[in-house]
């Protein structure tokens, strides 16, 4: 399936304006989604898409005053299309539902530099992980930043060639949190504060997005862990001996 920013830039005219793109933005959301949408989420994917800055608080406002075709998700404070809007505009906007565009490769959560030259599918795992934070798909960021902390704790213990301390009766690896409580109880490792915090920052983030039927991750769930990440990832590959 498309993702949302691809889409965009494939139905976006010069004679759209930015309540319009909003518009098209939300009947994507709707096709796989009820959760709907935020004002600046909108604007992001909007000046993503090659526009200048938006304002988001006009937006919302526009928006909002679009009663015939918007409301407000019960309880929250992102929008979403009424069925009869939907319905209208599907004639315009269907024909572009499943486009796909290859995301631009950015730097948008981890630097993709520090990952160099470690492992191929870590540094596929990082892409992914900027990849969908640039277009929109925020519990997609959230699992695979849970992938890439799984994956760099197994690759510590691997390195310290100890990795049955990781794996439960049925020779399996343990799942994240067990995880987590392994290496951070283990007193082999010296675990800055700060990687720790953003350890259990991310945790609980990562719980939610992998586990909570009724929750879907935003960008501003994103932005809020992605510095202790960052410090958490880098140290891990320094503990893994993989930089």
């Amino acid at each position: 399936m498309s993702d949302a920013l691809s889409y965009l830039k494939a139905v976006d005219t010069s004679t759209m304006r930015a309540h319009d793109r909003a518009l098209a933005l939300l009947w994507f959301s709707g096709q796989t989604s009820d959760a709907g949408l935020e004002a600046g989420e909108i604007c992001r994917l909007i000046e993503q898409s090659g526009h200048p800055g938006q304002n988001a608080s006009r937006l919302a406002k526009s928006l909002g005053a679009d009663k015939t075709r918007v409301s407000r998700v019960p309880g929250g404070t992102a929008f979403r299309l009424h069925p009869r809007a939907v319905s209208e505009l599907d004639g315009l906007y269907k024909g572009a539902f499943g486009k796909r565009q290859t995301p631009r490769v950015t730097d948008s959560v981890l630097p993709r530099e520090i990952f160099e030259q470690t492992r191929g599918y870590i540094e596929r795992v990082v892409y992914q992980i900027n990849a969908s934070y640039d277009t929109g798909l925020y519990d997609c960021c959230s699992v695979m930043c849970r992938r890439l902390l799984e994956t760099l704790i197994i690759e510590i213990y691997e390195a310290e060639k100890s990795p049955a301390d990781i794996k439960g009766p049925d020779g399996n690896f343990f799942m994240f949190s067990d995880l987590l409580r392994v290496l951070l109880a283990d007193g082999k490792f010296n675990i800055s504060r700060n990687a720790q915090k953003g350890l259990k920052d991310f945790k609980a983030l990562g719980d939610q997005s992998a586990h909570s039927r009724r929750y879907n991750a935003r960008q501003n769930d994103i932005d809020r862990v992605r510095d202790g990440m960052r410090v958490a990832a880098e140290e891990l590959l320094h503990l893994a001996k993989l930089n």
